[in-house]
């Protein structure tokens, strides 16, 4: 009898034990449900599901979504400096799309994972004035992967040369610009990435000709703070944030890019002869300046390029390269002479297109695209004439041995002039 009550009463525990046990697993499962319905988190499977949208809410933790841990600094405070690149942590660009693009830090919403895709170009023309970039820049954007930026003639933002700083052609009146907003100059392809509206291997191009020679904005960079000389500058920042970028430069004749930049900017009286003196007042202010600074010193200064009447300083080709050349390897760079692209401009665009390795177009279109008409012509200097052949003379010597040094650089009798 002993033995049969005990028999009962284990019985009767475990029943208990099981009725326990089921009760926590309904609390778990209801627990879960809740936590699910109140979050936005829907079943999906793992394997099949596109994640790269950001239409698609998926737990911060998943393997799967990839976000870009960039940081977002603000401006300095200090008005003497400018946002610090090299503290920034480098995007990570998505393999989905040939365009180097990131998305933006992931942030938890009521309805899952809210992200934003962000490019930066996939190349730059990076000049040089006066030289054709612009007229260039308006045939690749007829190449239906190639997706114009939002600056200044759908071309320019001028940032890394310029806005970041607060720098404008001859003052420093602009307002400061981040590195964020230095993103939304691209913001056309990547929402057009985004919506699925255009092909994924889709690139977006900078074409601003000052970023090539203008680092007069050295000072500000805060690893160059109390230095003589830069030790950062343009090129070292730009790899930083997108190391694989491609680079595209147009060269011209130096002396003859300095008339039609003279002329196009209205700097003077468009003259031959007040072109002339101009000139021989240029060079002097450069002369001087390298009798107490290095050469260097002097064609990174704001303020001698500032006063100087003409940009006499663009034309020193080899000095703004070999900046480029010590910091991005050679292959990165496609090297175009003006003279070649004015003779033969589709020839040109073929050269161009198989560089982006974009989509091969038909004769038809490469025609039509060769054929529009030119743009950012100098049309003043039809009824001022030529500059006098004593100015072209004098400037010829000048630039000399900065041709000489720029053909040993390249390599390339093309660019002997």
């Amino acid at each position: 009898m002993y033995s049969s009550v005990l028999s009962n009463t284990f019985r009767r525990m475990k029943i208990k034990t099981c009725i326990h046990i089921l009760t926590l697993i309904s609390c778990v499962i209801i627990l879960v449900t809740v936590r699910y319905t109140l979050t936005g988190y829907k079943k999906i499977d793992v394997k099949k599901a596109n994640f790269l949208r950001k239409e698609i809410p998926i737990p911060t933790k998943s393997k799967v979504e990839r976000c870009s841990d960039v940081i977002h600094s603000q401006r300095d405070a200090n008005s003497k400096l400018v946002e610090d690149l090299l503290s920034l942590v480098q995007p990570v660009f998505e393999k989905k799309f040939k365009n180097p693009c990131f998305y933006d830090k992931c942030h938890q919403n009521g309805t899952g994972t809210s992200r934003r895709l962000r490019c930066l170009p996939f190349f730059h023309i990076l000049g040089v004035d006066k030289c054709g970039s612009t007229d260039l820049y308006n045939r690749l954007v007829s190449h239906p992967q190639i997706i114009p930026n939002s600056g200044v003639l759908d071309k320019e933002p001028s940032w890394w040369s310029w806005r970041r700083y607060g720098h404008r052609l001859l003052t420093d009146t602009h307002k400061k610009e981040s590195f964020v907003d230095y993103l939304r100059y691209f913001d056309r392809l990547s929402g057009q990435l985004e919506r699925s509206s255009v092909d994924l291997k889709s690139i977006t191009v900078d074409g601003t000709p000052m970023d090539f020679w203008d680092f007069t904005g050295w000072p500000k960079i805060p690893q160059n703070v109390n230095a003589r000389e830069p030790k950062i500058l343009t090129p070292h920042l730009m790899k930083h944030m997108n190391p694989n970028v491609k680079f595209i430069l147009i060269f011209r004749q130096p002396s003859e890019r300095l008339f039609s930049d003279y002329i196009f900017l209205n700097l003077g009286k468009p003259t031959a002869q007040a072109f002339h003196d101009n000139v021989l007042k240029s060079m002097k202010m450069f002369a001087d300046c390298c009798k107490t600074s290095t050469e260097k010193a002097c064609l990174f200064s704001r303020e001698l390029q500032i006063k100087m009447p003409t940009r006499l300083h663009l034309g020193v080709y080899s000095v703004f390269l070999e900046e480029w050349w010590k910091v991005f390897d050679v292959n990165n760079f496609l090297m175009l002479r003006t003279e070649d692209y004015s003779k033969n401009i589709k020839n040109t665009l073929r050269t161009v297109f198989a560089f982006l390795e974009v989509d091969d177009l038909s004769e038809t279109m490469l025609e039509t695209i060769s054929k529009k008409k030119r743009v950012h012509k100098t049309k003043r200097k039809k009824g001022i004439g030529r500059m006098f052949p004593e100015t072209k003379r004098l400037l010829d010597d000048f630039y000399a041995p900065y041709v000489r040094r720029f053909h040993v650089l390249t390599n390339d009798t093309r660019f002997l002039w």
